[in-house]
């Protein structure tokens, strides 16, 4: 469904596009000239019936019906998005903001899964652009939400030949998973995550060849792999997501491949009970993790360094 965000105080309007950017910078998709907003703030994406808004690290923030935006999040007609100070509402065509009561963060966030959601072992990966902040900050803003379609649909393509439900973008950051957490799908969560750090587009690129002859830069990712007891289930028009520690650790995951320096980490019960794993990852070490009290160890797909080998 055709949307569009409306400039509170001033009543501008701006049409949503599968992708678009948001910012202070030339060439976004959606101008804001707020000194509070960032040169490339926030991005608004259409997917599966629904769009999602995502912060893209602003220096203000991005914050929908006061709640700040810590993860992406689908919206709803008559939703108040804030960037930095400036307000603006989204809206879907054929629809008035006034035909929409409006509902509190606090009563969306505590809005229960249907009852088909359910709890299951799930194997899950959290897949990031390295360097994306100040890759972007070198390109024009077309350029950068042209990488971001590129890269957006080559994670789609990788991930569903794989097997792999995506349960959203993220920005520069892509989560996805599965429903089993035996050896066969962790194989295969292991080839999608080989095949994503690799960073070949799935069809030829322009853009992309321009950026490493002309200037050596490539997209490059890295990846968590985390298996644990998650609940999926359906949060409406279509849309299923997952929850739970288990997704939180796999982001945590992901994180730590800038301090360990390696493109590709997996937790240690990813690896445990891996029928077949015997030679294919090394220990990393233990590693603190924000909310937990004890350090996690984690492990690297071998490449010819590491510690130990399981």
């Amino acid at each position: 469904m055709p949307a569009v965000v409306r400039v509170v105080t001033s009543g501008e309007c701006f049409s949503l596009a599968d992708v678009s950017l948001i910012g202070r910078g030339e060439g976004v998709a959606i101008r804001l000239t707020d000194p509070s907003v960032s040169r490339q703030h926030a991005a608004i994406r259409f997917e599966e019936s629904s769009y999602w808004v995502a912060d893209l690290g602003s220096a203000n923030g991005t914050f929908v019906n006061g709640a700040a935006l810590t993860s992406p999040r689908a919206l709803r007609h008559g939703d108040q998005l804030q960037f930095g100070k400036l307000m603006l509402v989204f809206e879907e065509s054929g629809l008035g903001v006034s035909e929409v009561p409006f509902l509190s963060d606090k009563t969306q966030i505590s809005r229960p899964f249907s009852e088909a959601s359910r709890s299951a072992p799930t194997t899950i990966l959290v897949a990031d652009l390295k360097g994306f902040t100040a890759l972007s900050a070198q390109l024009p803003a077309a350029d950068v939400a042209g990488l971001l379609r590129e890269w957006y649909a080559d994670c789609g393509a990788v991930l569903k030949r794989h097997g792999a439900s995506i349960d959203s973008f993220i920005g520069d950051c892509v989560f996805a998973y599965w429903h089993s957490i035996d050896p066969e799908t962790r194989l295969k969560a292991l080839a999608a995550a080989r095949v994503l750090q690799a960073g070949v587009p799935s069809t030829a690129s322009p853009l992309r060849a321009l950026l490493e002859k002309d200037r050596g830069l490539r997209l490059e990712c890295r990846i968590g792999l985390h298996v644990g007891q998650v609940a999926v289930g359906s949060m409406g028009k279509g849309i299923n997501t997952a929850l739970g520690s288990a997704v939180n650790l796999a982001f945590r995951i992901e994180s730590l491949t800038r301090t360990v320096d390696r493109p590709i980490l997996v937790s240690r019960e990813f690896v445990a009970d891996f029928i077949g794993a015997e030679g294919l990852f090394e220990t990393c070490g233990h590693h603190p993790i924000k909310g937990l009290l004890e350090p996690v160890e984690v492990f690297a797909p071998i490449e010819g360094t590491g510690t130990r080998r399981l």
